[in-house]
């Protein structure tokens, strides 16, 4: 009688194990199949957004969290996917994501672009030096090559600071074969080789996020606008810095200027409207509208 019931007892087991597998098989197969119809849906209606004839470019509306960005190709890993604005757990389980605060592309600064890696970043383990990548936007083209790669704690986020250079910064969990909520960050950093023509033309129509350290200044359009920060008051969301325009060679002095409220200036006739979005304790983020004649 006690055999009998031992094996009752390993039978009852041996099924919940097999119907709760059976279960995450579902559950996984369901999600990588949603993943992946997005994926094909989105590119098809990029694709024909590329295709369509271009007007002359206009400013751009600032770009809403969970709306495209484009679409990131790394060939020679056969990773392909669409990106989209935002690192919340909704976007990412079906696209790359453009984290916020970030450089867009053919913008001075960083571009950061988080990915699971598990799924469209799992092709990262295998990311060398001078792996071509590149970032399609609806208007334009940008060509990146990779110059190395490393692993860092959640907390370092200095690694999405901008640099001397136009950038690019992947980021994903590691270990790549970790099982449940990784304990590090890979990270690949690569540099702008190339850009279309499009892309030049359309900076000044674009909307600019940044991010600057206390004592730091950073190039928000080439050779035209530069914002600098001297101090940040996160107690009071406060800030004291400047922007420097040319061809003006003039200098605006920022004195206790409020988050969220806007400096406007004049750079070439154009209107200019800059906007401090957060404020920490050493640095802050903001960004600046396109050109308004």
């Amino acid at each position: 009688m006690t055999n009998c019931r031992q094996n009752n007892a390993v039978r009852w087991i041996g099924n919940v194990l097999l119907i709760a597998g059976a279960i995450f098989v579902g559950v996984w197969a369901c999600s990588w199949l949603g993943l992946t119809v997005w994926q094909s849906w989105q590119s098809r209606e990029f694709d024909q957004r590329r295709a369509a004839p271009q007007t002359q470019a206009e400013p751009q509306p600032r770009i809403p969290n969970g709306a495209i960005v484009g679409r990131l190709a790394i060939p020679r890993l056969h990773v392909r996917a669409m990106i989209r604005e935002g690192t919340g757990d909704r976007t990412l389980s079906l696209a790359l994501g453009h984290i916020p605060g970030t450089a867009f592309p053919g913008q001075p600064g960083d571009v950061g672009v988080a990915g699971h890696r598990d799924s469209l970043f799992r092709g990262l383990r295998d990311i060398a030096a001078n792996d071509e990548i590149t970032f399609e936007t609806p208007r334009a083209s940008y060509v990146y090559l990779v110059e190395g790669t490393q692993i860092v704690k959640p907390q370092q986020t200095e690694v999405l600071d901008p640099g001397p250079t136009r950038e690019l910064t992947l980021l994903t969990c590691f270990p790549f074969d970790y099982v449940g909520s990784a304990p590090d960050r890979f990270i690949v950093k690569a540099r702008l080789v190339t850009e279309t023509d499009a892309a030049k033309n359309d900076i000044a129509h674009q909307e600019i996020a940044f991010n600057v350290a206390e004592r730091h200044s950073r190039e928000l359009i080439p050779g035209k606008i530069w914002f600098g920060l001297s101090s940040a008051d996160a107690a009071h969301r406060s800030v004291d810095g400047w922007v420097w325009v040319m061809p003006e060679r003039r200098t605006i002095w920022l004195r206790d200027l409020n988050a969220r409220h806007p400096i406007i200036f004049y750079q070439n006739g154009e209107r200019r409207e800059l906007v401090i979005t957060s404020v920490a304790r050493t640095s802050e983020s903001g960004y600046l509208l396109p050109s308004q004649l």
